[in-house]
């Protein structure tokens, strides 16, 4: 695969956009979000319907919060790389209660649930969340990180290995950066909202239909702290994560909240070394568990977090520090340089 066939990059600009290149050569696209003019309006009512009671084989039948004892009429998903004394894997939070679940696996064996996969020529678009990321304090981040992606997606045999799961390689499209700063503190849920938001208004592109061909990669600013329920925040419980808006229908999307002090990187001390390790877990374990839950896991894992237990430092061809998979054909870890 060569980048001149594999990435695609569509025309910038529209209305309520600016064109700009940074002096480090990154182009993409900036939005003020009062300019956005309205379009795509019927999105919020197809995404308001969210099928929460896809199954994966570990929650089937389960209609009891194991937490709080009431009644639930379904559980989300949200693939998740834990921080330091938790666990990575399909986190499974309970409807209404939000409680999370910790439920047995019934399966140790590499499983396929039917759900979504990553197909060729899907596309990856980088969106980046509020006005740090425009500042030339932070171009440099901005390119290592546009670097990364697009490294992680070629490398032949770190992103192509994953074939053996049916899974294709993608394009990346240029990168938008949104004006608006996010809230310092926010949930998965209102993650969802804006999102569908960005794609209805025109924000952001809508990634074939209602966002299922391709995933959105979310960038927060520094200071700015996710949760996934009340008492889990991001730092503090885990890294970053992976999710959809309305099951396997999509948008699926990652967030990468800013580099975490500490419990995120076990190989070096560089901010930008724990972003590319948990960005490549996420970009790999959406493609190939696009609805988490649904479709390659091993138990109430995803690929990566099966290596997670047995990790070991390992970079790609383009020199980024990586989250190892895990490769069904060898029976072991996949290893790179």
């Amino acid at each position: 695969m060569t980048l001149s066939s594999a990435f695609r990059y569509p025309r910038l600009g529209g209305r309520g956009t600016s064109q700009f290149r940074r002096p480090d050569g990154v182009s993409g696209v900036e939005y003020n979000m009062s300019r956005v003019q309205g379009k795509n309006s019927n999105l919020f009512s197809e995404l308001s319907n969210a099928n929460l009671k896809e199954e994966c084989e570990s929650c089937r039948n389960i209609v009891i919060c194991n937490v709080c004892g009431s009644s639930i009429s379904g559980f989300e998903h949200i693939g998740v790389r834990a921080s330091a004394s938790h666990e990575s894997g399909i986190w499974h939070y309970a409807n209404p209660c939000r409680h999370r679940n910790q439920l047995r696996s019934r399966s140790a064996n590499v499983k396929y649930g039917g759900g979504p996969l990553w197909k060729n020529g899907y596309t990856w678009q980088n969106i980046y969340w509020g006005p740090y990321f425009i500042g030339s304090s932070a171009s440099a981040w901005v390119a290592s990180i546009e670097k990364a992606v697009v490294d992680i997606e070629s490398d032949k045999t770190y992103s192509a290995g994953l074939s053996q799961y049916n899974v294709g390689t993608g394009s990346v499209s240029p990168l938008i950066t949104i004006k608006t700063a996010p809230s310092t503190k926010i949930s998965d849920g209102q993650i969802k909202q804006t999102l569908a938001g960005w794609i209805a208004s025109g924000t952001v592109p809508s990634l074939g239909s209602l966002g299922s061909q391709g995933a959105y990669n979310i960038f927060l600013p520094p200071g700015v702290t996710v949760s996934l329920s009340p008492v889990e925040a991001s730092c503090a419980f885990f890294c970053d994560y992976h999710n959809t808006v309305n099951g396997s229908n999509g948008p699926f999307y990652t967030v990468e909240p800013y580099p975490c002090a500490k419990g995120c990187n076990q190989c070096t001390n560089n901010p930008l070394d724990t972003l590319t390790q948990g960005l490549s877990e996420e970009m790999v374990e959406l493609k190939t568990d696009m609805n988490p839950g649904t479709g390659w896991v091993i138990g109430n894992l995803e690929l990566c977090d099966y290596c997670d237990a047995k990790f070991l430092c390992n970079r790609v061809s383009g020199g980024e520090y990586v989250n190892s998979w895990y490769d069904k054909n060898k029976k072991a870890c996949w290893k790179g340089i």
